[in-house]
């Protein structure tokens, strides 16, 4: 019987291999590993240790002699002195960091390297003239320096001492760039300051008048030099006769004394100064004493200063000391740079790359200049090494700018992250490639005034500009000024308590310091009663009052508006086009200009409105070229009250801090008014700007405005001021009443009508005399009028007996009498007919009416 046999297994023949032991591996791999970063770093550092160790002279205590160290050691200081020490030390400090694979801190850190650098330098040559001390050369008698050779090449020559003394100077600068730039700003402007004073000293006229004193005295004692010469000439020639002579009149010699030779006199006169030298001619000549005369003009500064006669012409504008200077705050740069950090570390935590390049620090906030980082899209790539070890590093693909909106989206983490309850973000700058984070300082700053006058930007517009109208200073710190003739007109709005009136009195303060009597004239219009009372007593008031009365402001609009029309005509009978035109071609009576300055628009409005926006567009449109101009202010920035006429004419606006953001586009056309701090910080419009420009306001205080205001007071005093405009008021006063009655009864309203009641009055008696009965939704809607003026009109309708009072909730009310004017007798009209008067069928005729 056959068995299955057993499946055979195969037996693979592989070939046997010897193996041996490579020792160029491990040597190889040792030689790899010494010559790796992390070693080299370890070699460096040693290298540098040693390099301490051989100087502090550790080897003289072990008992072996290191005779070719200590050549070494001597020749590398007589060579470089004490700067190995710091090379040394920046030796280990460089191993260290590349051991420890931190070599990138070098980049990151370069400009603080570089500064310290430059700063080693300038010490080691500061200290290469010293001595080098003997702990680290004992054996040498000769004496080294700190510096060795090196040192005295720097200090020995011209061209390399002056380049060590720029790398001392320019150290400090890389190290801290801003702290140096603040520094050199207040060095610069305190070393202005002393020259301003010691120009106002008045050295700028005593070093001419010694100079000019030094000339004079030296031509003096030149001509009398000359004359005595001449004199002891002929003294000589005539000494026989005049010896006679003496002996003669000895007595008379006794009593007036010995006679001399010459004479000096000075006669002061009003323009010249005379030396007049006189010598004695000789007795034997009967001629008459002969005079030497040496004269000399006087310069300008010597002449005594003009005074005021007192005459109407003559007008002294008021000094700056009436006003009060700023208080100058010490800087916080240190702050600032911690929150230009704050603002990068949020910015990046949220995956946002930017830096700080620019911090413009203000009065009240500090602008910091974002420049917009790289958004870099990466992949990561795994590389084996031919050990085998496994690296990942990371590959870029993409590049491109973050984005701008990305950064204005974390406006609220921003604030979160710097502590501030408001931040304002302007993207981007205009003018710069950077985006504008406005964060408020902790401490504000008042700008005062005298600073703004004082200022460079003042200074040198003052002599281009006819009306120019101090505003503040920017968020760089920079003062803003403007011309209200370029402007033409301003309108000024902000909630109560942001700064208007104190704007308004800074500009008509800022008018004050420059103008007199006879260029610039004010219409004030103040229906608050208290915040223009303090320039009651100025002479520069076009009115004898400040207009308070609502009553009276329609007429004094009207007044403006008569005296432009008188400029027009003016101008059209001398052939110019502007006021600047005629007072060239005029010598005398040369025209002022206005400044008709309104506090507050929305009490004018709630008056009478029309009235109020007809005047004040008219003027914005057409008072220019007289040289009239109108600047209004409103706490209420409403549409009602700035409505789009008034907008359309007023091109330059400012905008103090408002509530909502409809207020803020209702001033400026756009938003930021909402998000400003008050006490005069506000956003400034110019005439053909895009965009609003951040502004702290000019503070002026009530003792300032007071001190002007007295000053003029007692200027007009002791002058003439010009005369005042009260007749045209009172006629323009009665104008505008005629004016305002015409259209009154244009507009509907007669004789026997009260005109208070509305214009629709008397449609609602037409329609009630059809109907026979009337109700507020009734009047709604065949008048196509809202609630509000329905239901005054059904209360005026109530009050004068048309309809009675409401019986019942919801339901019309009848009609109970039409009143005697609109009564028909029984000869003409039936009462009781389905027909109206006007022909139209009464859909419910009434019931009853009075034929009395």
């Amino acid at each position: 019987m056959n068995q299955p046999s057993r499946p055979t297994r195969r037996v693979s023949k592989s070939t046997r291999q010897e193996s041996f032991f490579d020792f160029s591996a491990p040597i190889i791999k040792t030689v790899k590993r010494l010559v790796q970063p992390d070693a080299l770093g370890i070699y460096i550092a040693v290298f540098g240790t040693l390099t301490l160790i051989l100087l502090a002279g550790v080897t003289r205590k072990i008992p072996i002699e290191f005779e070719l160290l200590d050549k070494f050691k001597e020749r590398v200081l007589v060579e470089i002195g004490l700067l190995v020490l710091p090379l040394a030390i920046g030796l280990i400090s460089l191993g260290l960091l590349i051991s420890f694979r931190k070599i990138t801190l070098l980049w990151t850190a370069k400009q603080n390297i570089v500064a310290a650098l430059l700063a080693m330098f300038f010490c080691y040559g500061l200290v290469s003239p010293l001595s080098l001390p003997a702990y680290f050369i004992e054996s040498s008698s000769e004496v080294y320096t700190a510096g060795g050779e090196l040192g005295s090449v720097i200090r020995g020559s011209l061209v390399y001492n002056t380049l060590w003394l720029v790398t001392g100077v320019v150290a400090f600068p890389i190290f801290k760039p801003r702290l140096s730039l603040q520094i050199s700003k207040l060095t610069i402007r305190l070393i202005w300051r002393s020259l301003l004073g010691l120009w106002h000293l008045n050295l700028q006229v005593r070093i001419p008048q010694a100079i000019f004193r030094l000339i004079k005295f030296f031509g003096a004692y030149v001509a009398e030099r000359r004359t005595t010469t001449a004199t002891r000439k002929r003294h000589t020639q005539s000494e026989p006769a005049i010896k006679d002579i003496a002996e003669n009149n000895s007595d008379l010699a006794e009593i007036a004394g010995p006679r001399t030779d010459s004479l000096a006199t000075f006669r002061h006169e009003s323009s010249t100064e005379q030396f007049v030298i006189m010598a004695e001619p000789s007795i034997l000549e009967e001629t008459a004493p002969r005079q030497v005369v040496f004269s000399a003009e006087q310069s300008p500064a010597d002449l005594p200063p003009e005074t005021d006669q007192g005459t109407s012409d003559k007008w002294l504008l008021p000094p700056l000391a009436l006003l009060r200077p700023g208080e100058k705050q010490a800087t916080t740069d240190s702050d600032n740079d911690k929150r230009a950090r704050v603002i990068e570390n949020t910015l990046s935590s949220h995956g946002v790359d930017v830096t700080v390049t620019e911090i413009n620090e203000g009065p009240a906030v500090t602008q910091f200049g974002i420049t917009p980082g790289w958004d870099i899209k990466t992949k990561a790539v795994t590389t084996r090494s031919e050990d085998g070890e496994v690296s990942i590093h990371h590959e870029e693909i993409s590049r491109s700018r973050v984005r701008v909106k990305a950064i204005t989206s974390l406006q609220n983490d921003l604030a979160l992250a710097l502590a501030t309850r408001e931040i304002r973000i302007e993207a981007p700058v205009p003018g710069k490639p950077i985006i504008g984070l406005e964060v408020p300082n902790s401490q504000t700053q008042l700008v005062m005034l005298r600073d703004i006058l004082e200022s460079k930007a003042w200074q040198s517009t003052r002599g281009d500009t006819a009306l120019g109208i101090p505003l503040g200073s920017d968020i760089s710190g920079q003062a803003v000024v403007a011309d209200l003739t370029k402007m033409p007109h301003l309108l000024i709005a902000g909630a109560t308590g942001s700064g208007k009136s104190v704007c308004l009195n800074a500009i008509i303060s800022g008018l004050l310091m420059q103008h007199t009597p006879d260029t610039l004239r004010l219409v004030l219009i103040d229906p608050k009663r208290v915040e223009m009372t303090a320039y009651q007593t100025v002479p520069h008031l076009a009115f004898s009052e400040i207009v308070t009365d609502l009553d009276r402001v329609l007429g004094t609009l009207q007044a403006v508006a008569n005296e432009m029309d008188t400029r027009y005509r003016r101008f059209q009978a001398m052939g110019v086009r502007n006021i600047q035109g005629f007072n060239e071609k005029q010598t005398t009576n040369k025209l002022p200009y206005w400044v008709v300055v309104i506090d507050e628009l929305a009490d004018l409005m709630m008056t009478a409105p029309d009235q109020v926006q007809r005047l004040l567009v008219r003027l914005a449109q057409l008072a220019r070229a007289t040289g009239i101009h109108v600047i209004v202010a409103t706490q209420r920035p409403s549409v009602d009250v700035i409505t789009g006429l008034i907008k359309a004419n007023f091109p330059t606006r400012i905008a103090f801090a408002v509530s909502s953001l409809v207020d803020s586009r209702t001033i400026i056309d756009g938003t930021g008014a909402e998000k400003l701090l008050g006490r005069g910080d506000m956003l400034y419009v110019p005439p053909g700007a895009d965009k609003a420009k951040r502004v702290q306001g000019v503070f002026v205080s009530d003792n300032e405005i007071a001190s002007v205001a007295d000053y003029w007071s007692a200027a007009s005093a002791e002058s003439l001021p010009p005369d005042k405009h009260d007749n045209e008021l009172e006629e323009a006063v009665l104008q505008a009443a005629e004016v305002l009655a015409t259209e009154l009864n244009s507009n509907g309203t007669n004789s026997s009508t009260s005109p208070t009641e509305d214009p629709l009055y008397q449609r609602a008696l037409l329609l009630g005399a059809e109907t026979g009965e009337l109700s507020t939704s009734m009047l709604q809607r065949k008048l196509g009028i809202g609630y509000p003026r329905a239901a005054r009109v059904m209360d005026q309708l109530e009050e004068n007996g048309v309809v009675g009072p409401i019986a019942q909730a919801g339901k019309p009310r009848p009609v109970i009498s039409l009143g005697p004017q609109h009564v028909q007798s029984p000869d003409t009209a039936n009462t009781n007919s389905v027909f109206s008067s006007t022909g139209v069928p009464r859909a419910n005729p009434p019931q009853r009416f009075d034929e009395s």
